[in-house]
């Protein structure tokens, strides 16, 4: 007894176009990043940096530390 798979989706391409050949690129498709760019164009000031890694830490780190003292409590026991 055959069980069918599951059926494509409408316009899905199941196999490359025959008139690919090797190494071809598959047509609407970019080799390009979506960010491509993105970091020559994004200028960064230092103090908006140091703000944000406070902010996380600050945000992170005292479960952190609850969590260290928990498990150092934990192989000590």
């Amino acid at each position: 007894m055959s069980v069918p798979g599951p059926a494509s989706p409408v316009g899905a391409l199941t196999r490359p176009p025959d008139s690919l050949e090797a190494g071809e690129p598959t047509p609407g498709l970019s080799d390009t990043s979506p960010d491509e760019g993105l970091i020559e164009d994004l200028t960064v000031e230092d103090k908006a940096v140091e703000q944000l890694a406070e902010g996380l830490l600050s945000h992170y780190l005292p479960d952190l530390q609850r969590s260290k003292q928990a498990l150092q409590e934990l192989t000590w026991n």
